[in-house]
């Protein structure tokens, strides 16, 4: 799938504030806020809650819903993945303000949600075989249909909306980085990505050589099934 373009690398600005994200020792949920804070360079400490210690942290209150990820920043305790990664790419400038803008974002968004709730019961229950189908037969669909959005700006050679990076790639990275593309996974799963959506593989690598920061986690993160 052809389109030609230019592409324009982010610029990053480093944060000093305190913050900590409490979230378990798995990527799942939480993984998408490690990345933009890495992303954009901003120092935090990585809470790795074990599942006997959650228990007493949850009894602590220090979730408001009772669930993780909480995100201590700002002197606020946040809490909800999606609104954790929404209130982060608006203080980092990684949100747009034109109301279509913001649609394109949310709405790209949504599919990412949409499959995540598809797959990550799969990953849960352990079912290889449900995952390996839903992979092969429906994934497929799905990735020709986000790379036709992304080739509607800039012919697929800059990011998902905009001139800028956005929440759309943060969230959209996550999924396809982590799906098709770690060390763990691209010897079983690349080939969907390569075969079905090149563009979208060059736009991921594209968006990893545009941080450092995110490039030195990815390389260091602990090793997770999901």
């Amino acid at each position: 799938m052809g389109c030609g373009g230019s592409n324009t690398n982010a610029q990053h600005v480093t944060s000093t504030n305190n913050i900590t994200l409490h979230y378990f020792d798995i990527y799942a949920r939480g993984e998408v806020i490690r990345i933009i804070l890495h992303y954009h360079g901003t120092s935090f400490s990585d809470h790795r809650v074990q599942q006997d210690k959650w228990p007493a942290l949850k009894s602590s209150g220090l979730a408001e819903f009772g669930a993780l990820p909480c995100l201590e920043i700002d002197g606020y305790k946040l809490v909800e993945s999606r609104a954790i990664a929404r209130y982060l790419c608006r203080k980092f400038g990684y949100y747009p303000n034109d109301p279509k803008n913001a649609y394109l974002v949310e709405s790209i968004c949504d599919v990412k949600e949409g499959i995540n709730n598809e797959v990550l019961p799969l990953l849960f229950k352990k079912d290889m075989d449900a995952l390996k189908k839903y992979s092969t037969e429906d994934m497929p669909w799905w990735l020709e249909k986000i790379e036709n959005r992304l080739c509607q700006n800039q012919n697929g050679n800059g990011w998902f909306v905009g001139n800028s990076v956005s929440l759309a790639d943060f969230e959209l990275f996550h999924f396809v980085h982590d799906s098709f593309l770690r060390n763990e996974i691209k010897g079983h799963y690349g080939h969907i990505l390569t075969e079905n959506a090149p563009k979208l593989k060059a736009w991921a690598h594209r968006f990893l050589a545009s941080s450092q920061g995110l490039m030195t986690y990815l390389e260091t993160r602990p090793s997770r099934p999901l």
